[in-house]
């Protein structure tokens, strides 16, 4: 599923839990879509809550976009439709696998004893500046 040059992409928003309905919905209209997702506890879910990108040739219009059952919105930047770069699409194409799934990157869990050490912190100069001391932070 690799994305030619002569593609144009937009974003667009669906309604709530609509993002496969749209992505029906487009590919039936001829348009490319990507809707990536990601593994979740009961099953998959979207990477991009209520986002799905919408690829179409030049030569068409991407009016019909706003029409298409379940998009609530096309995605705009100033008072035109954004424009999503191939190369972004491509990135997330390259990250998915042949079902469409996204492994993400591990997170590192925060260190709790930093995070406890932090809210304390935080929590004296709260009590310093209730007390009328004056706080500077750096």
């Amino acid at each position: 599923m690799s994305s030619s040059g002569e593609m144009c992409w937009q974003l667009l928003y669906t309604k709530s839990r609509a993002e496969e309905w749209v992505e029906v919905n487009l590919r039936r209209q001829g348009y490319r879509t990507l809707l990536p997702r990601v593994r979740a506890r009961s099953g998959y879910r979207p990477l991009f809550p209520r986002y799905i990108f919408a690829g179409f040739e030049e030569r068409r219009s991407a009016r019909e976009f706003q029409s298409t059952r379940g998009v609530s919105y096309v995605v705009k930047c100033g008072d035109r439709p954004a424009r999503v770069p191939v190369v972004v699409i491509e990135e997330i194409e390259g990250r998915m696998d042949a079902y469409g799934v996204v492994t993400l990157d591990p997170v590192a869990k925060a260190d709790s004893l930093f995070v406890k050490a932090e809210r304390e912190r935080v929590r004296a100069l709260v009590r310093f500046a209730e007390a009328g001391w004056r706080v500077r932070v750096a």
